[in-house]
C-alpha cells in the first residue's frame, strides 16, 4: 500500500511542535489558571484578571504584587449588583467587570479590571472559559 503524500511528518524529539498554542505546560491547576488569567490581563492590557469564591475569597489572580483581598471581596457584590464596579488604585478608578460561573456546585466570579472596555470583556469571557477547562 503506498503512503499518503499529505500526511504530516512527526517531529523530532528535539524540535518545538510549530502548532502548540501555549508557551508554558504545567500540571498545576493553580499555576495553569494563574498563567490563563496573566496571558488574558496581558492580552486586554487589564490591570488585573482574577477569580474568587461567592465569600469573596481569592481563588487566583493575575498579578501578585497587588493585595487581592479587598478587591476580591467585593467580587460577589459587584455580581449581584450591590457594589460599584470600580477599584481605586494609585489614584486611578478602574472600571471592575464581573462575571459569575459555576463550577461543580460552587460560584465562582472572574473579575477584569482596567482597559478599554471592550477588551475587558472580551478577556474576560476568554477567562471564564479558562477557569472552566482548568477548574472544572
Amino acid at each position: 500500500m503506498p503512503l499518503d503524500s499529505t500526511a504530516r511528518a512527526l517531529p523530532h524529539a528535539h524540535t518545538a511542535i510549530p502548532w502548540e498554542r501555549r508557551r508554558r505546560r504545567t500540571i498545576g491547576v493553580a499555576d495553569a489558571l494563574r498563567y490563563a488569567l496573566r496571558s488574558s490581563a496581558r492580552r486586554g492590557h487589564l490591570k488585573l484578571v482574577f477569580v474568587a469564591d461567592d465569600y469573596g475569597m481569592i481563588v487566583s489572580g493575575s498579578r501578585r504584587d497587588l493585595d487581592l483581598e479587598p478587591i476580591a471581596a467585593v467580587a460577589p457584590l459587584v455580581a449581584r449588583g450591590r457594589a460599584k464596579a470600580r477599584v481605586h488604585h494609585r489614584g486611578a478608578s478602574l472600571e471592575m467587570t464581573v462575571r459569575t460561573v459555576r463550577l461543580d456546585g460552587e460560584r465562582l466570579h472572574v473579575a477584569a479590571v482596567g482597559g478599554d472596555p471592550v477588551a475587558r470583556r472580551r478577556e474576560l469571557a476568554t477567562a471564564v472559559c479558562a477557569a472552566q477547562r482548568i477548574m472544572g
